[in-house]
């Protein structure tokens, strides 16, 4: 999500001059882990809240559930807080390595040539394998299945295009869009941090 975050503008022609500073909790161990460690987190805002982030993005693979499932699975996670800052869901349908399959021409000029977008497959890491396959047939080891490649891959994406093409990665762009307009408002002069 990183190089989304540091990269998304909507329009070529709109900058939101938005700086951020991006702190992970946690990336692995799945959707009982994600939100035992949401409860954790929100438990600590509402017990000391000394630093209020200005956003919290979560993000999880849909997995095959659905998006509307996934998001209710982090709602619930984050409803448990008193103090909420805005909550941005990054939920993958299915599965991350989709969204780097998503464009076709970024693909081709991060590894000299072109991929397939797959129909939508359910089977677990099945994306995984497709994503390996498609960067392994450009001559590229990629010894940790292509994620070492998405801060490259997003840096060429044509990121309006793919939101429609792709409505998962729509949405979590959306959001993005949303939150930044939101601080711009309230500081129209200047950066939010």
């Amino acid at each position: 999500m990183n190089p989304l975050l540091e990269r998304w503008s909507p329009e070529p022609s709109e900058d939101f001059q938005v700086k951020i500073d991006i702190r992970v909790r946690s990336s692995r161990g799945g959707l009982p882990k994600l939100v035992s460690e949401l409860h954790e987190f929100f438990r600590d805002l509402n017990r000391e809240p000394t630093f209020i982030p200005d956003a919290v993005v979560i993000a999880a693979d849909a997995n095959c559930e659905g998006y509307q499932t996934r998001k209710q699975s982090i709602g619930k996670a984050a409803s448990l807080a008193s103090i909420i800052p805005p909550v941005i869901s990054a939920i993958p349908d299915p599965h991350i390595e989709r969204w780097m399959l998503v464009d076709e021409k970024a693909f081709g000029a991060v590894f000299g040539r072109g991929c397939t977008l797959p129909a939508i497959k359910c089977a677990k890491d099945e994306y995984k394998r497709l994503l390996r396959d498609e960067i392994h047939r450009s001559g590229i080891d990629s010894p940790l299945g292509g994620q070492e490649f998405a801060e490259e891959i997003v840096a060429e994406m044509n990121l309006v295009k793919c939101g429609i093409k792709e409505p998962s990665l729509g949405r979590f762009l959306k959001e993005i869009k949303g939150t930044f307009q939101g601080w711009r408002q309230v500081h129209p002069a200047r950066s939010h941090p």
